[in-house]
């Protein structure tokens, strides 16, 4: 059982993160798989206040599923659709998409990706590993391409764990409570993909009285999945690895997203809160595409590894599983995470009209907004003041407005989708 006392592994956690950045480069010639934990520490250094949230996050998800187990299996039988619009950030100056060596990845690539996270999500991926048939369950979540937006930049290459910030500047997120936002890139240091982790914030009765620590119009700017070109989607010339050829890079960090950790618990021996991903020792980073067994002993007990789980470093032919307990964390952090529970709640929405709804208002920082158009279709944001005169003008899925210059008054948000137009007051103090 994994019962180590998550304030101490969560603190572990951060002072590790912290040495790791400050750590020289490991010598091996090994891709790294995934710079989450580097990220995570990063953020946690910039804003320390997160890791009384993390903390609370982890008792929070711990108890929710503990009190809801029943209710969360009958909601997970539902599938939830999660748009996901793809950023591609290429220095291809001709603007030439496709071919081998080319930034600018194919649509056919891209495709590829989605329908692998279906697969490994649905649990149709086909490999048939030791856990597999035992413990390898349909997640219920599935995704959706809605859109590929292309940027060009003469940044030849991005730092998974620094330059999320700059990432989301050249190419802004969409409404990272609606969608989930993947930037595919070329980054350094030899690492394949990182992600924002999810924090869990009061949205119901059972989390009365926490509230987050985080930045949130800064965070909301960040919340997605950053992946190397070169290891996103499957069969294509770009990728040239035979380790890591599938697309399991993306399942991997989109199991971040949605709250999973890694299966050795980021430590030696440690947990990821899930009972039935056995204790590992450490990641199975390896070039072994035969996948031969590995085992650990941890507290006096040997057992086999669970290669085949998405969440560790294995080569992408050795993945094939989410394990049950995996599938009732995600399904509790689509419910208590604020921007991922208004992801399912907009997904879950089957009207034909354009709905529009400003929070805080009165307000006087950042006004945030909550906007479903039907079939995902473009909108454009046009901001008047009382004079009718324009002070943003046609901005394209705007996620948020920043109103700290704007004089105090009465302000109308007009949302504009190709058959409807919907326009809000909203009051800056």
């Amino acid at each position: 059982m994994k019962n180590l006392s998550n304030k101490f592994l969560l603190t572990w956690m951060l002072i590790a993160g912290f040495a790791t950045l400050a750590a020289s480069q490991n010598p091996d010639d090994l891709m790294i798989r995934c710079a989450e934990t580097q990220r995570d520490s990063l953020r946690l250094s910039k804003n320390p206040r997160l890791l009384n949230a993390r903390i609370n996050a982890e008792e929070l998800i711990r108890n929710h599923i503990a009190l809801n187990r029943t209710s969360l299996r009958a909601s997970a039988d539902d599938i939830i659709t999660i748009p996901v619009v793809v950023h591609v950030v290429h220095s291809k100056e001709d603007m030439a998409i496709g071919g081998a060596g080319n930034i600018n990845i194919s649509e056919e690539q891209i495709q590829s990706q989605i329908d692998v996270l279906n697969e490994d999500y649905g649990n149709t991926s086909g490999y048939k590993g030791f856990y597999t048939d035992s413990l390898g369950v349909d997640t219920g979540i599935r995704f959706k391409l809605v859109t590929v937006l292309r940027t060009f930049n003469e940044t030849a290459q991005f730092s998974p764990i620094a330059d999320a910030d700059e990432l989301a500047r050249i190419s802004p997120a969409w409404f990272t409570n609606r969608y989930l936002n993947i930037w595919v890139c070329r980054l350094t240091d030899r690492y394949l993909g990182t992600s924002q982790f999810p924090v869990v914030t009061e949205i119901n009765t059972k989390t009365s009285g926490l509230a987050t620590s985080e930045d949130e119009a800064l965070d909301a700017l960040t919340d997605g999945v950053i992946i190397d070109y070169r290891y996103f989607g499957r069969d294509s010339e770009v990728i040239t690895t035979k380790i890591y050829n599938l697309g399991r890079t993306t399942t991997h960090e989109v199991g971040h997203w949605l709250g999973l950790i890694h299966i050795w618990g980021d430590r030696t021996c440690g947990t990821d809160y899930c009972n039935d991903t056995p204790t590992a020792n450490t990641k199975n980073e390896t070039t072994d595409v035969s996948c031969t067994p590995v085992f650990s002993e941890c507290r006096g007990t040997v057992s086999r590894n669970m290669i085949e789980n998405y969440m560790d470093y294995s080569p992408d032919a050795c993945m094939s599983v989410f394990t049950n307990d995996q599938k009732e964390r995600m399904h509790a952090v689509l419910e208590l995470s604020p921007r991922r529970a208004k992801l399912v709640e907009f997904s879950r929405i089957t009207g034909d009209n354009v709905i529009v709804d400003l929070y805080p208002n009165p307000v006087q920082g950042t006004l945030f907004t909550n906007i479903f158009t039907p079939n995902f279709e473009v909108f454009t944001v046009t901001v008047f003041n009382q004079r009718g005169q324009k002070v943003v003008d046609e901005a394209v899925n705007r996620t948020m407005l920043d109103v700290k210059n704007f004089p105090s008054g009465l302000y109308y948000y007009k949302v504009s989708s190709a058959s409807q137009t919907i326009t809000k007051s909203f009051l800056v103090r």
